[in-house]
């Protein structure tokens, strides 16, 4: 495979990608996820921005000023059609390249997968309709509590718990109602999690909330992603 870069901005080069087939150079084209062409071009940062992967895979990174952050997408090479089709999306937060850690493909079927289920993911055991009780016995003390807008809420590092009762009226029989899900780490914008899950339910903006609100309907459950701007990475996510 053959990349030529020539100007693009003042952050990046643009990335022109062809390979070789029966003695003829062809020129190797940009697809999304579903393989509707994005350009003949990509983009990528002057010093390392690009570098392959096992499995005729490519990665190009670049800084996005919008985002203040660094996009790591992820091609993978289709020789047949000519085409490198996007395989993955990740923003973070340091120049060098990322070698750990989840992309936003799998990180969103792994939300999309627990919040069908009501699940609090990568924590099975905690789920919408469970008791305060039941909470008590398998969570250490959250850090704080206190009372939102339809309910207690009870807030962990990396979670929060919302009961459909206030503090003055939790029992042991009390119930969640709301996992929250803290995501900031992950650097998730608003357009990859419609690249990954497809068109939400719907979207619009909350003035009582003061963001967006993208919601996602999985059956018995919601999934729903918050933001302030349009251009902002989502804040946090509430399952119900």
């Amino acid at each position: 495979m053959l990349m030529l870069t020539d100007w693009g901005t003042s952050n990046f080069n643009e990335v022109h990608t062809y390979i070789i087939r029966s003695g003829v150079l062809q020129p190797i084209k940009f697809t999304d996820n579903k393989g509707k062409k994005i350009s003949g071009a990509y983009w990528a940062s002057r010093n390392n921005g690009i570098r392959s992967l096992s499995g005729s895979r490519v990665q190009f990174k670049y800084y996005n000023n919008m985002q203040f952050k660094y996009a790591v997408d992820t091609f993978k090479l289709n020789v047949s059609k000519l085409e490198l089709r996007l395989s993955d999306t990740r923003y973070v937060d340091q120049s060098s390249w990322p070698n750990s850690g989840m992309g936003d493909r799998a990180y969103l079927e792994s939300l999309k997968a627990a919040a069908s289920k009501g699940m609090l993911p990568g924590r099975s055991d905690i789920k919408i309709g469970m008791t305060l009780k039941s909470v008590q016995s398998n969570l250490n003390k959250p850090k704080s509590r206190g009372n939102e807008e339809w309910g207690a809420f009870y807030y962990y590092s990396q979670f929060g718990l919302g009961f459909d009762s206030y503090m003055h009226e939790l029992n042991a029989k009390s119930r969640i109602a709301i996992l929250q899900l803290y995501n900031e780490k992950q650097n998730l914008a608003p357009q990859n999690v419609r690249l990954w899950l497809g068109k939400p339910s719907s979207e619009y903006y909350n003035e009582a909330a003061g963001g967006y609100e993208m919601t996602y309907r999985l059956g018995k459950h919601t999934l729903v992603f918050n933001y302030e701007e349009e251009d902002d990475l989502i804040d946090f996510t509430n399952i119900y």
